[in-house]
């Protein structure tokens, strides 16, 4: 294996172009160029031949977002230019897997004075180079082992093998599927099927395994630390959700040391509840019941309960295991928002549980505002929603 070192990486940027467009809103014409070389060198106006005369030649030519945005205007130029061979880095796509806690999902634009001034391409090509070094830095700061498993999902990607190329690494040619077991041993099912996943969904397998290389805080304790598939990567590789499932929150038949150390509901239900056993009904098992179903069985269920019968730990145990294994969100619908909230109010201050949030029309803006942002950042993994009482409405 080929071992990056940070000294290659600031090296390799000397044969890259770091680009940028600024389009109409009817996409049809690009008004703005922007582009920054090794050497500090820039390049900023509306002249496409002086743009294409700057990064003429470059081994490689970076953008954020560039294959969903800038390539379709430039690349029927490139071959004019010298530029038929190079490499297309796209610092978004390499974001979730390098920064999967706090994932760029977006240039950061303190530049703009006013929300609806254009984008200034010179200052995003800047911030693009800035983004690709912290994403080189960031990959030589990984394992080894885990460096060999992106690089064997990717590098025959035409979203991801450029990235690579920069840092000339190769991989280990070890079996992927025993190198992934190995290296993420105890973290997902034994018994998923991973030769299946790697061949029919090589970049979703990457970015799930991305998150859960860093779920080894206490998400219980800690929910304002966690992270989410980002909602780019949601749209994109909307499968995602699938692999994580089937990897994080989907018991396997013949049991193995991960679904029975996390997916074991008498285990949640002491750790999440405090309670070493579930209610009975009548000498009925009905809690019990429910969440084996769904955690264990893996199935949709309709379960009517009694007054008393403990309705509400048959969707928040699942909501809780199923936050902390996949970093999925339950939505929770009921008419009633006082009930909704005295519920969150339990689980706050009797079993110290924060990872629920509400939206209902009885929140004032800001509060609505928090609720979002907590869904959006991953620190909820339950969302209750109410209609509103006055009209009906979803609120």
């Amino acid at each position: 294996m080929h071992k990056v070192t940070p000294q290659l990486s600031i090296k390799s940027i000397n044969s890259i172009a770091f680009v940028d467009l600024e389009v109409d809103s009817d996409g049809q014409n690009v008004l703005d160029y922007g582009a920054v070389r090794h050497d500090e060198a820039v390049v900023h106006g509306g002249s496409r031949s002086q743009f294409f005369e700057f990064i003429a030649g470059a081994e490689f030519i970076c953008g954020h977002n560039i294959f969903a945005h800038d390539l379709k205007y430039l690349e029927k130029d490139f071959a004019n230019h010298g530029l038929a061979e190079a490499g297309i880095i796209d610092t978004l796509h390499f974001s979730p897997l390098l920064f999967p806690r706090k994932p760029y999902h977006h240039l950061v634009k303190n530049d703009k004075l006013q929300p609806d001034e254009l984008n200034n391409p010179l200052n995003d090509a800047i911030k693009c180079k800035e983004l690709l070094l912290e994403e080189l830095e960031a990959f030589n700061q990984l394992k080894a082992g885990f460096q060999d498993i992106l690089f064997l999902l990717l590098h025959n990607q035409h979203e991801f093998s450029a990235f690579f190329k920069l840092l000339n690494f190769s991989g280990c040619e070890n079996d992927l599927h025993k190198h992934i077991s190995t290296e993420f041993a105890d973290k997902i099912c034994k018994n998923a099927d991973l030769p299946e996943i790697i061949r029919a969904n090589p970049v979703e397998l990457a970015y799930c395994l991305a998150l859960i290389n860093v779920f080894d805080h206490d998400f219980k304790e800690s929910p304002d630390q966690s992270s989410i598939t980002p909602p780019w990567v949601s749209r994109n590789y909307p499968d995602v959700e699938k692999i994580m499932f089937q990897l994080r929150n989907q018991h396997c038949a013949d049991g193995c040391s991960y679904c029975n150390q996390y997916l074991d509901i008498h285990s949640g239900l002491k750790r999440w509840f405090g309670y070493e056993e579930f209610r009975c009904y009548d000498d009925k098992p009905l809690q019990e019941s429910a969440v084996a179903a769904v955690v264990k069985e893996n199935r949709s269920i309709l379960a009517v309960f009694p007054t008393g019968g403990g309705k509400s730990i048959t969707f928040q145990l699942p909501a809780l295991m199923a936050g902390e294994n996949a970093h999925a969100l339950t939505v929770v619908i009921s008419p009633l928002q006082s009930l909704m909230k005295d519920q969150i109010d339990n689980l706050e201050h009797s079993h110290h549980i924060t990872c629920a949030a509400t939206i209902n029309g009885l929140l004032d803006p800001i509060e609505r505002q928090k609720a979002y942002e907590r869904v959006e950042e991953g620190s909820a993994s339950i969302l209750y929603i109410s209609l509103s009482q006055n009209s009906g409405r979803a609120s």
